[in-house]
């Protein structure tokens, strides 16, 4: 991204998790731009170790490691041993967990071993305040993250989303799945949530940005500085150029 570093991002509060689905993603030069790194290991079906092995080497950010089950939109099958076994190898290598409410047995192994664990739930549907507040307390009963991810509908639903991630205790992570509400994706940070997932070169997930769309809607969404010089009036600080030069890179890419 020419024109463009890590200063640029000074200052933004919606962090980004990158997703990786392939081994020739753990070589691209935008993984520097993320705060988080997300293992798919569910979607990967080619040999990672080495790779790994360099990315927890030069990515000094969280490298969270993910076996998401066919139930909650990922591509593993397997029971609760089957999963852990696939996990183990891995282990050493990561510093974060996504685990499952159908996996939540293997929580202690991952707390012996130091390992922040995300306890996650997905789910292609809506649920009331009260229902968030029993999942998130389910969630936080095995896990250091709760991590819900439901489907609102229209803006109501939001709106009962974003006060959930406003008033819930932190942290959390909250997503949406399904396209319909994807703009939430880069809202719900600005309301608490910890993380918002994006891919590079392939969707994990329906309504995904990629990390090169979510890095401008960073800049542009984050809150601007209070210069009392200017009377308390909101200013923003730095060029914003190099974000619009990105956006017109992108549009080309596409066409």
């Amino acid at each position: 991204m020419t024109g463009i570093t890590m200063d640029d991002y000074n200052n933004t509060i919606i962090q980004a998790a990158v997703s990786l689905s392939s081994p020739r993603q753990f070589d691209s030069d935008q993984i520097k731009e993320a705060d988080a790194v997300e293992i798919r290991l569910d979607l990967i079906t080619e040999p990672i170790e080495e790779k790994l092995e360099q990315l927890a080497d030069s990515f000094k950010k969280p490298i969270i490691l993910t076996l998401r089950s066919s139930a909650e939109g990922g591509a593993f099958a397997g029971d609760p041993a089957l999963w852990m076994e696939r996990l183990t190898p891995f282990l050493p290598l990561v510093t974060m967990v996504d685990i499952e409410i159908r996996f939540r047995e293997h929580a202690p192994r991952f707390k012996e071993m130091g390992i922040t664990t995300i306890a996650s739930c997905h789910r292609n549907e809506m649920l009331t305040p009260d229902e968030l507040m029993t999942l998130y307390h389910e969630l936080r009963s095995f896990g250091d993250i709760p991590k819900i991810a439901v489907q609102p509908q229209n803006t109501d639903d939001l709106l009962t989303l974003l006060q959930f991630t406003n008033s819930a205790p932190k942290p959390l992570i909250v997503s949406v799945t399904g396209t319909v509400c994807r703009y939430a994706r880069p809202l719900l940070p600005l309301f608490g949530s910890l993380y918002t997932y994006c891919y590079i070169d392939s969707p994990t997930s329906p309504g995904q940005y990629s990390l090169s769309e979510m890095r401008i809607l960073a800049h542009l969404l984050s809150p601007g500085v209070i210069d009392t010089w200017f009377e308390g009036r909101p200013v923003r600080s730095g060029d914003p150029s190099p974000f619009y030069r990105l956006a017109g890179e992108i549009r080309q890419h596409r066409s």
